[in-house]
């Protein structure tokens, strides 16, 4: 059931997030629906739970992205990784720590991708690009997440995938 559910649950943002998030956009930039969904999972499931979905949500995205598989599961895995740190020592209860993590995580993961992308070869955006699109996208994604958590919670409310998530 728990697979099921989290299987569901990153194919529905894989699918939102290559057709309908781009329309979307502000500031050139547009939601990581995927993203949010494994730093909303870490946090209220735990470490585990992320880092098994940022894997998941990865290889989909990776699927859809031109080269090889691996960037995007790279990339949620590290943030996956910060945002369990942080929710492991922090308190779980207030929003602003989840966005806080968004932010920090969409940082992070945009790093891992243009680095990914600079050492295969692939084309990458310049600096000043990359920084206001980094930019734009941290302060998207840290907006939606207590929204998205909100809805996480309710959705996922019986299913624990590590006894420590609470």
């Amino acid at each position: 059931m728990k697979a099921a559910a989290g299987l569901l649950l990153m194919l529905a943002a894989t699918l939102v997030q290559v057709t309908w998030a781009s329309q979307l956009e502000v500031a050139g930039a547009f939601p990581n629906l995927v993203l949010i969904a494994v730093i909303g999972l870490t946090w209220t499931q735990g470490v585990r739970a992320g880092l098994l979905w940022a894997c998941a949500g990865g290889l989909l995205l990776d699927l859809n992205a031109p080269g090889p598989l691996g960037p995007h599961a790279l990339a949620l895995l590290v943030g996956a990784y910060v945002t369990g740190f942080w929710a492991r020592n922090l308190d779980r209860e207030s929003p602003l720590h989840p966005a806080g993590a968004a932010a920090a995580g969409t940082v992070l993961y945009s790093l891992v991708l243009i680095g990914a992308d600079a050492a295969l070869g692939l084309p990458i955006p310049p600096f000043r690009t990359a920084l206001q699109l980094v930019l734009a996208a941290s302060v998207y994604n840290a907006a939606l997440t207590p929204l998205a958590l909100v809805a996480l919670r309710g959705a996922t409310s019986g299913l624990r995938w590590e006894p420590s998530a609470t």
